[in-house]
């Protein structure tokens, strides 16, 4: 059989195992694919702890697991048996879809029933062959063992390499669609990079304003503009600075608009031949830049000056070079937009396609996203941050992906092997969006998500300020859609009810800060004001 690397962190199959052990109270361990070196040993009791404390102890334990990995290897499916020192074991295979070894996890370590007279007998005969004098220690350790019985040790092998092989497909399967995902994140990020001006918060106006600075400052200018012709002809003042010769805020006035707008190429417009009080009063020299734009449409650069003969064919050529900026700027907003929108219907196709698995939650991730996004808003971070948290929040379930449809559909309540494979979904989203750098911002509130702010979440237990803020904004948003929607367990609440219970734990399940700024801004609003 082909050996292939364990696609899933170690971290994540450490936190899957160690939630098991600590539930079952059963050991367990981690052999990776080709080794047989132990690489995780989970709940270890102290019989095999003492008993292979010795080279011989350790040599027999080592064969015993060997010769239940080759049988399972064969057969493709959990197998058990007794240990050299009659301790019940089960070896589960891990293989991907393709047919390639992932690894084996051993569990057990345990006595069956109880620890009876013929077991007592044997552990005494190995004792007296291997760890001569201990036999009495080693009965009392056997007998601190844990109790299980085969059929139980079988069903959580079969539980083991069932959720295993769910995550390794699950991972497998999204990595193409992620990857078209995350490159259309990186290109967003690049162009917000090169501008913070262009978000959707701010629009174009930072850049633009940028620029006719440096045009007003370096042309020693009175004044500068942007206008942009839309479809129709009908005029868009943009941005200006300066001391205008028309009322700050308003569009300029018939004259100066036509002589703006007649122009087709760089013009450096002269007093003598025009009307200078009605063109422009106290303009001498008007510079005006055309500059094309996507669709159709036309943009102009215009400086004004008090006097006449100020412009020479250096400042004509700086003009020309601002106005290609300007040309710039605005298409990339543009192209902004477009990847914004890209990326976004997206999000909301991967969100839908997770949401489409559960009939009850259908639009709960674009919800959630929204929501949070009003409560952000309200604690006012800034526009980098909200575009951050749009997106966690429209992915903050992604890891349902690799959860049963029986388990999230459930009518009623789950139960223990249930809740724990439900409780893997935010680790699951992380490990899977954790492989790209791009996300690597958001991936901590996707992660944890279901913190409580006193500690009593999961999936680590975080606690306060210590749960990445992305998180408790996400918990706030993803509990009030839960309430106002019908779930298969119960009736939705109405609104304000849903706000009383924000409220009564906030403190204990939600970050009180996060709790108010959601309340403030959701009461806005519903009731618009």
């Amino acid at each position: 059989m082909e050996q292939a690397v364990f696609p899933l962190s170690r971290e994540v199959l450490k936190d899957f195992l160690q939630s098991l052990s600590r539930v079952t109270d059963i050991g367990m361990t981690f052999i990776p694919a080709g080794s047989d070196l132990q690489d995780l040993i989970i709940g270890e009791t102290s019989f095999c702890l003492q008993l292979k404390a010795s080279g011989e102890g350790a040599r027999r334990c080592k064969a015993s697991i060997e010769a239940l990995r080759s049988r399972a290897a064969g057969s493709g499916k959990p197998e058990f048996d007794l240990c050299h020192a009659k301790m019940a074991e089960v070896v589960v295979p891990i293989v991907s879809p393709e047919g390639a070894d992932l690894g084996t996890v051993v569990l057990g370590q345990t006595v069956i029933q109880n620890l009876s007279d013929e077991h007592k007998r044997h552990i005494r005969n190995i004792a007296s062959q291997i760890v001569p004098g201990a036999a009495d220690t080693l009965v009392a350790a056997a007998a601190d063992s844990p109790v299980s019985t085969r059929s139980r040790l079988e069903a959580l092998g079969k539980f083991i390499q069932q959720q295993l092989l769910e995550k390794v497909t699950a991972y497998g399967a999204m990595e193409d669609t992620t990857e078209f995902l995350f490159q259309k994140y990186e290109e967003l990020m690049f162009l917000y990079a090169v501008t913070e001006s262009l978000s959707p918060d701010s629009g174009h106006q930072k850049a633009l304003a940028v620029i006719l600075d440096k045009g007003v400052q370096k042309l020693n200018a009175r004044w500068g503009l942007f206008m942009m012709l839309e479809s129709g002809g009908r005029p868009q003042l943009l941005d200006s600075c300066g001391d205008l010769p028309f009322p700050e805020g308003s569009a300029p006035g018939p004259e100066l608009l036509g002589s703006i707008r007649d122009c087709n190429g760089p013009s450096l417009i002269l007093g003598p031949g025009f009307r200078d009080a009605e063109v422009a009063p106290g303009t001498g020299d008007l510079l005006v830049v055309p500059f094309p734009l996507r669709n159709y449409r036309k943009g102009f650069l215009v400086f004004g000056w008090v006097r006449k003969g100020m412009i020479g064919d250096q400042e004509m050529r700086f003009a020309l070079a601002l106005s290609r900026q300007a040309a710039s700027v605005l298409h990339a907003l543009q192209l902004y937009q477009q990847l914004a929108d890209l990326l976004f219907a997206t999000l909301g196709a991967l969100s839908s396609a997770v949401d489409a698995k559960d009939p009850y939650t259908h639009g709960h991730s674009q919800r959630v996203a929204e929501y949070a996004v009003l409560a952000a808003r309200e604690m006012d971070f800034g526009s980098r941050f909200i575009t951050m948290l749009k997106i966690a929040g429209q992915l903050h379930d992604f890891g349902k992906i690799g959860v049963k449809e029986r388990i999230l559909s459930k009518q009623g309540r789950l139960d223990e092997s249930e809740k724990l494979a439900m409780n893997e979904h935010p680790v699951i989203g992380a490990q899977i969006l954790g492989k790209f750098k791009s996300f690597s911002d958001i991936v901590p509130g996707i992660r944890h998500h279901h913190e409580h702010f006193d500690g009593g979440g999961y999936p680590k237990g975080l606690k306060g300020e210590d749960i990445p803020v992305v998180g408790r904004l996400i918990a706030v948003a993803d509990a009030y859609d839960a309430m106002t929607t019908d779930r298969p367990y119960r009736v939705k609440l109405d609104h304000r009810e849903a706000l009383i219970e924000l409220k009564n734990y906030a403190g204990t399940q939600f970050d009180p800060r996060v709790v108010d700024a959601f309340i403030n801004a959701i009461g806005r609003e519903i009731h618009g004001r």
